[in-house]
């Protein structure tokens, strides 16, 4: 989600620019029966003695663009004649088929080629397949023991579609300067302007027993908004969005969806495949397969595969597209090309890898974003094995010093090709338009709509959606805040805030000063002060994040905790995909609402169900719990803190806001630890607290993936209820993937607990089949989460009158408890995807039903999830 989310605001920032076109032979057109004028899917075109071609889609509409035209065009398809007509190479233009069936006269009968219905068993196609899935692990590099090559990427955006209505449009009049880079070639009345460029200069080096593969960054340039998104960020976006296709493993990812490869041990059941031709290319005799997924909605491609016909069955070529149909949102079309070369050691390296998208976020006007990915290898050494530390470590990508800092010099040595003049126009391009006051003004309004603050050159004001909201201690709330913007500097960012209530009558504020030691911000020292009010269980940043739209709640929500806090945290990455933090603070808190910290002997004891239980005083007397606040009760905490965090081959991207991880296959393994001192700056209590977290997210491509998060936590040391573990609830009507949905704000407390929480993602692999829904492009979720914990009897309030008893409502009945032997669970079915962009799930609270005022069937919470 974050992903996508981060990519449309990337996005945003390229749209009054735009798109050039390549200089290469475009191909537009439409497969049709010559008789009936019906549409033929999955035919294969191709250029005349090539593996140079596509397939046409469900609705026989195709598209083709290359470099390597020549000049016939070729279509071919079972049970047809096939048809070949010229092609202007160097030009865009449209070539429709009709084909014919192909018929066998005998006197006065005519045997005509009839369509079956497809099935695995005796289908030659599929026992082709079959015997390329036997022998992809002999054949794709990874089968040598060492190899190591020069990669040399390039990665473009264009913003196509541009129209003279367009280009008279109100919000383009001051950006008119950017249409002198339009290049002159048209596609279909499309046309297209350079906006984004990145390079990228690699030396790879693999090695098989201990199997690791390492690509050292020498260099990347690009064009960049420095002053506006950090480009250390959306390099890790445009790897992302652009990762390495692999067709030889089961899965492949592609913009964070898995995609079943055409040769994956599942393709059979997958895919339909077709023998379409059999041809010589270079003097090689090669088998031409077509193939097309069962369920044009599912994560799979149409497209054409060349198989040697020697005993090898190796992939000399792959030339793929999704279907328009597939569940993947923002994404037009989607060409992935690839081509292989044997070498001397009967093992296939790749020639040609390229990947093309076509993004359009508003379908209202069809204009949209044109990204592609241009990959060469060249100096390719084999069985040479180097020093084990070339090999070290765990993260796939390393990145040299100054790697974008690299000279004009080293560039004209690293690209393996020239850059056409419209690429090298870009760079200037960028540089002119972030000049301009009218694109300054545009990424004010972009930053507003985005992250919510409101641009003042070196400051930000916002967030808007934070300056008033509501709850039943504060009353309304409203809210100012300001953050410094990396104008005034890439190495400190400053950030406050000031918040008022108008019920309690008290005013709330923070602040924030940190300083990053590095250019992507991750090695860091933070020194904090706060001053608000939280709802027990939430941490600092929750507290503070505090929006209109959490005002509307579920139920009663009077139980808070008014919270001073200042202290610093250091962070620092290091190798191997390790990072720590220290830091330390010192704590106030005081009882908000209905709560009391007062020792459960201040107050006056009945007796209910033959059990002793201690009433704070103010129930009896009847006080309004504003007026109960100003009793002088608190808990001073002094405490330090801990962590060490090992993610490998992270990939993080750094906003102006905070960071966002940017999910992979790899676990995320967390131990932090808390101590607490006793009489050290007037603290009050001594403990000691561990927590184990392990993140991982499983893909079982195609039926979606399954994220898993489990953590114990357990704490040592006596201390009253608010600095027990509180498990994180949530009272409001949105979804919130890490908090138990059902459960009320400091409902459950206990000093050992273990946190289950299990979400499976069906990407669309159940709703795809089901007719008529499956044109909404839905996906399924289901949820299952587990609290299992216990509280020790030192630390049981109902065993020790010194400690505060357990808080209650306002007519004295209890409202926090001990976990028992048995957990707490909820458990949620959810569609997502609607309308691109909202998630709504069905949740339900399994266990602890008798409690007060807790949902007791079915509710609804929704969500704002942005996905491709």
């Amino acid at each position: 989600m974050k992903l996508a989310f981060i990519f449309t605001i990337f996005l945003g920032v390229l749209l009054p620019l735009s798109v050039f076109a390549q200089q290469s032979t475009r191909i537009r057109g439409v497969v049709t029966d010559k008789t009936t004028g019906e549409s033929l899917p999955f035919v294969n075109i191709s250029f005349d003695g090539t593996t140079n071609g596509t397939t046409s889609d469900s609705e026989g509409k195709y598209y083709l663009e290359t470099d390597q035209a020549t000049n016939a065009l070729k279509a071919s398809y079972i049970g047809y004649e096939a048809l070949i007509k010229p092609v202007v190479i160097g030009t865009s233009q449209t070539i429709n088929f009709a084909l014919e069936e192909t018929s066998l006269q005998l006197e006065d009968v005519t045997i005509s080629s009839k369509k079956l219905k497809y099935r695995n068993k005796d289908n030659p196609a599929v026992h082709i397949i079959n015997r390329v899935i036997e022998h992809k692990e002999s054949n794709k590099m990874t089968a040598l023991d060492y190899y190591e090559y020069n990669k040399y990427e390039k990665v473009e955006f264009d913003f196509n579609n541009i129209t003279e209505k367009f280009k008279q449009k109100r919000i383009m009049k001051d950006f008119q300067m950017v249409f002198d880079y339009m290049d002159t070639s048209d596609i279909n009345g499309k046309t297209y302007l350079p906006i984004f460029l990145r390079e990228t200069s690699s030396q790879v080096y693999y090695r098989k027993n201990p199997e690791r593969e390492v690509e050292y960054r020498l260099g990347t340039k690009m064009t960049g908004f420095e002053d506006y998104f950090d480009n250390q960020g959306i390099s890790y976006i445009v790897d992302k969005l652009y990762q390495d296709v692999d067709i030889y493993e089961n899965n492949m990812n592609v913009l964070s969806q898995y995609f079943v490869s055409p040769i994956s041990i599942l393709a059979p059941l997958t895919y339909k495949y077709y023998i379409a031709d059999t041809l010589m290319v270079e003097g090689e005799k090669l088998f031409k397969l077509s193939f097309q997924p069962r369920n044009q909605n599912d994560l799979a491609f149409i497209g054409s595969m060349y198989i040697t016909t020697d005993s090898a069955y190796a992939v000399k070529k792959v030339d793929m597209r999704i279907s328009e149909k597939t569940n993947l949102n923002y994404v037009e079309d989607l060409f992935i090309v690839q081509e292989f070369v044997k070498n001397s050691y009967n093992t296939y390296q790749l020639k040609t890898d390229e990947i093309s998208m076509d993004f359009n976020i508003t379908e209202a006007n069809k204009m949209g974003i044109f990204g592609r990915r241009t990959v060469s290898y060249k100096d390719v050494v084999y069985d040479q094995k180097r020093s084990d530390t070339v090999y070290a470590g765990n993260e796939y990508i390393k990145q040299v010093n100054k790697i974008d800092k690299q000279p004009d010099e080293f560039w004209e040595q690293a690209r393996h090709m020239e850059l056409s003049k419209s690429e090298q126009g870009v760079y200037q391009m960028n540089e002119e338009v972030v000049e301009m006051p009218a694109f300054k003004r545009y990424m004010d309004l972009l930053t507003l709509a985005s992250i919510g603050y409101v641009d003042f050159n070196k400051i930000s004001i916002g967030p808007v959606s934070n300056i008033y909201s509501n709850n039943q201690v504060e009353g309304s709330r409203f809210r100012l805040g300001v953050l410094t913007t990396e104008k005034f500097s890439r190495a400190w960012q400053l950030e406050a805030y000031a918040a008022y209530g108008l019920g309690d009558e008290k005013w709330k504020y923070s602040g924030r000063v940190s300083h990053y030691f590095t250019e992507n911000r991750l090695d860091h020292i933070t020194a904090f002060y706060f001053n608000d009010l939280m709802n027990p269980g939430e941490g600092l940043q929750a507290a503070a994040e505090s929006s209109i739209f959490s005002s509307f709640r579920r139920g009663v929500n009077d139980k808070r905790i008014y919270t001073t806090s200042y202290g610093f945290d250091y962070g620092q990455r290091i190798k191997y995909g390790f990072s720590y933090n220290v830091g330390a603070s010192i704590q106030d808190l005081r009882p908000g609402g209905v709560l009391s910290f007062a020792p459960g002997d201040a107050y006056p004891s009945t007796k209910y169900q033959d059990q002793q239980i201690f009433i704070p005083i103010w129930y009896d007397r009847g006080i309004s719990y504003p007026s109960f606040m100003e009793y002088e009760e608190k808990i001073e905490v002094t405490e330090v803190t801990a962590g060490l965090r090992y993610a490998p081959n992270e990939k993080i991207y750094q906003g102006r806001t905070g960071t966002s991880t940017i999910p992979t296959k790899f676990p995320i393994v967390q131990l932090k630890y808390w101590h607490g001192f006793d009489g050290l700056f007037d603290s009050d209590y001594a403990y000691d607290r561990v927590q184990l977290s392990v993140s991982k997210r499983f893909y079982v491509s195609p039926f979606g993936f399954t994220d898993v998060d489990v953590a114990y936590t357990q704490l040592w040391g006596r201390v009253p209820y608010p600095l027990l573990t509180l498990p994180r609830g949530n009272q409001t009507y949105s979804y919130y993937s890490h908090a138990f949905n059902m459960m009320n704000y400091l409902e459950f407390v206990s000093d050992r607990q273990v946190d289950l929480q299990l979400s499976h993602y069906f990407n669309g692999y159940i709703m795809n089949k089901i007719p008529l829904v499956k044109k909404l492009k839905l996906r399924s979720i289901v949820t299952y989460k587990m609290l299992f914990g216990s509280i020790s009897d030192a630390n049981n309030p109902d065993l020790n009158s010194d400690l505060p008893p357990y808080p209650r409502y306002a007519n004295g009945e209890q409202a926090t408890y001990a976990l028992t032997r048995d957990p707490y669970m909820e458990a949620s079915i959810g569609i997502s995807n609607i309308f691109k962009v909202l998630r709504v799930d069905m949740v339900k609270r399994l266990t602890y039903l008798d409690r007060k005022d807790v949902p007791q069937g079915w509710a609804v919470r929704a969500k704002i999830q942005i996905e491709f």
